[in-house]
């Protein structure tokens, strides 16, 4: 592969999408974006030293705006590129940094890696399912943990990366503070069925809900206040939650770190291989599909339970913790500082 003259200006090239489609959602940006903030205050880093390969079109500008909005270098990617393709193997050809990072779900094949490995002194992969994980410098498998252990590889729930919690002070908390979030494509629309399902408690819920939803709810009449708010305001929204109603990507750890009551309804293969074992610990509440009846019982049975509230935080501790979080950031901390020695 040919060696561009742009080796001292990317520190770090960051390979991920979001979008509004099935299976992808914002998780793998968010993820991306909480790593490139902690490299960049540990190592002192300037933002322009930090870069994303990243869709922009269409439904992918989801992801491209939330990059923008944090500042950091955008290379654009064309929508039409396939992942691991001939056609990505040549935008890498022109893109050269100490640490590549790649955040996706998928199976990186060796041909792939074999060309552009020259161009990154170091080298990570997130929640890959390939054996192909081993020519990395490190791995780490989170969410798709159904894989076979390789060589630098970390493999569990305790290897999640999330954004480290906040300790703002917040106001004006209450047990009638529900969040609902679906990542940022909802693709059964489970947060038109909560609603319908939410409209039989009598007493008035404050529901926070991702501003995407807006247009797909806009018809849904609810007793309820539903207050919508933006991407940035997640995880302020979450620390006021009594109970979360999810589906099974990092929103859901994020609520695990959190030690919230949480209902989990998962919409794709991984999640549910994720929230059968969550519910095995009695971590959460795990439903498969849709059941109004059981739904509203579990909700009703664990909104002002203080018993079920003080069980489940010790389940959560021993599942993602501070330490734990803190460690995982530190692997991905050496592999950068091995690579600008």
């Amino acid at each position: 592969m040919k060696k561009s003259n742009n080796f001292s200006k990317n520190k770090i090239i960051f390979r991920c999408d979001a979008a509004n489609i099935s299976d992808l959602g914002t998780g793998h940006v968010f993820r991306s974006i909480n790593i490139a903030n902690f490299l960049k205050k540990k190592f002192k880093l300037k933002k322009k030293q930090i870069c994303f390969l990243i869709k922009y079109q269409d439904k992918f500008k989801i992801g491209y705006d939330l990059v923008k909005k944090n500042g950091f270098k955008i290379i654009k990617v064309d929508q039409k590129i396939i992942d691991y393709s001939p056609s990505e193997i040549k935008i890498f050809a022109n893109h050269r940094s100490n640490l590549l990072i790649i955040d996706r779900l998928g199976k990186i094949n060796f041909k792939f890696i074999e060309k552009i490995k020259n161009n990154f002194k170091k080298k990570i992969i997130l929640d890959d399912s390939s054996t192909n994980r081993k020519e990395f410098d490190l791995s780490l498998n989170a969410l798709i943990r159904n894989i076979k252990n390789v060589k630098n590889s970390k493999i569990g729930f305790e290897y999640m990366i999330i954004k480290p919690i906040n300790h703002m002070k917040l106001k004006n908390s209450s047990k009638r503070e529900i969040l609902l979030f679906f990542g940022g494509f909802d693709r059964k629309r489970y947060s038109k069925h909560i609603l319908q399902i939410l409209n039989n408690i009598k007493f008035k819920l404050n529901i926070h809900l991702p501003q995407l939803y807006r247009e797909h709810l806009k018809n849904i009449q609810s007793i309820h206040n539903l207050k919508y708010f933006k991407n940035d305001n997640f995880q302020k929204k979450l620390k006021i939650s009594n109970i979360v109603i999810c589906a099974g990507g990092l929103a859901l750890f994020d609520s695990i770190l959190m030690n919230k009551k949480i209902i989990c309804l998962p919409q794709y293969d991984h999640q549910k291989n994720n929230t059968k074992q969550l519910n095995k610990m009695k971590a959460i509440n795990y439903f498969a599909k849709i059941n109004k009846n059981k739904i509203l019982n579990t909700f009703m049975k664990i909104y002002d339970n203080q018993i079920y509230e003080k069980k489940i935080k010790s389940i959560h501790n021993n599942i993602i913790n501070k330490r734990k979080l803190n460690r995982n950031y530190n692997l991905i901390g050496k592999i950068y500082d091995q690579s600008v020695k």
